[in-house]
C-alpha cells in the first residue's frame, strides 16, 4: 500500500549522495550493486518512521513527515544504517541530508512550493554523511530531542536563488560523523567582501586573486551570470 502524503505543514527530508556523478564514471559496476543497497537503507529508514517517499531521481530521495520528530529520526538511523553496512569493494557512499518544514501545495502525489525550494537548497550546502536542519525544523524539534541526538548551530548562510538566508544547524549522534568542512554557502557579510574583491581583481588582471574570491563565491552558488564570466576569464588567463 501506498503510504498517505502528509498534508498542511509538513517537514520534508532531502537525500543525495555527494560525488556520485564521478563514482559512476570511475566505478559503474560497483556503483550499481551499492546504490541498490542504498536505496534499500534509506526506504526502509524512512517508510519505518511513517514517512512517505514521493520523488526518487538517480541516487535522490524526497520524503515527506506530518512529524518533525519522525523525519529526523528517519534521517539518523539512515545514516546509522549507512555508516554500518560493510560496503566491501563497493564504491564509496556518503550521502548528504537536509530537513526543513513548511506548508506546501499537495497535488496528484507531488509537493509544490517555497519549502521545497529552500529544502533543496539547505541540501546543496551540506557535505556527504552530513545531516543539516533548517531554523524552522529546529524549533519545533528542540524541546523534544531524543537522548544522544544535539543539533549544532552552524549559524546563517545565504543559499542560492533565495533571498531570506537561512539559519543552519547541523544534527548530531555519537555514532555519526560530527566534524566536517564549512558549508558550501558564504554569509552577506563574507560575501560581499569577496565579491567585490573578485569585481576589482578582474578588473586591474589580478587573475589568481580573482579565481579565488569568485571560485568560493560560485561553490556556494552565489555568482550572478556577469561574474561568472569574469571567473571564466580569470581561468582562462590562469591556462
Amino acid at each position: 500500500m501506498m503510504k498517505s502524503q502528509p498534508t498542511g505543514t509538513v517537514t520534508f527530508l532531502f537525500t543525495d549522495v555527494e560525488g556520485s556523478t564521478r563514482q559512476w564514471d570511475d566505478h559503474p559496476d560497483q556503483m550499481k550493486t551499492a546504490l541498490a543497497r542504498h536505496d534499500e537503507l534509506l526506504r526502509g529508514a524512512i517508510e519505518i518512521h511513517d514517512g512517505a517517499i514521493f520523488t526518487t531521481a538517480g541516487d535522490a530521495f524526497c520524503a515527506a513527515f506530518s512529524s518533525p520528530q519522525a523525519a529526523l529520526d528517519a534521517a539518523v538511523d539512515g545514516q546509522r544504517s549507512l555508516h554500518d553496512e560493510n560496503w566491501g569493494d563497493s564504491a564509496e557512499i556518503a550521502v548528504r541530508m537536509a530537513l526543513h518544514t513548511g506548508n506546501a501545495d499537495e497535488r496528484d502525489g507531488d509537493y509544490f512550493g517555497p519549502p521545497l525550494n529552500r529544502c533543496a537548497r539547505l541540501l546543496a550546502t551540506a557535505h556527504g554523511d552530513q545531516i543539516v536542519v533548517s531554523l524552522a525544523t529546529q524549533e519545533l524539534l528542540s524541546d523534544s530531542l531524543h537522548s544522544g541526538v544535539s543539533l549544532r548551530d552552524l549559524g546563517a548562510h545565504v543559499l542560492k536563488d533565495l533571498e531570506r538566508p537561512e539559519h543552519i544547524f547541523q544534527v548530531e549522534h555519537p555514532e555519526l560523523q560530527s566534524e566536517f568542512p564549512p558549508l558550501r554557502s558564504v554569509d552577506t557579510a563574507t560575501g560581499d567582501a569577496r565579491l567585490a574583491e573578485g569585481r576589482r581583481s578582474h578588473e586591474e588582471g589580478e587573475w589568481q586573486l580573482a579565481l579565488d574570491s569568485l571560485s568560493e563565491l560560485h561553490r556556494g552558488g552565489g555568482l550572478e551570470a556577469a561574474d561568472v564570466a569574469r571567473l571564466g576569464e580569470a581561468l582562462y588567463w590562469l591556462g
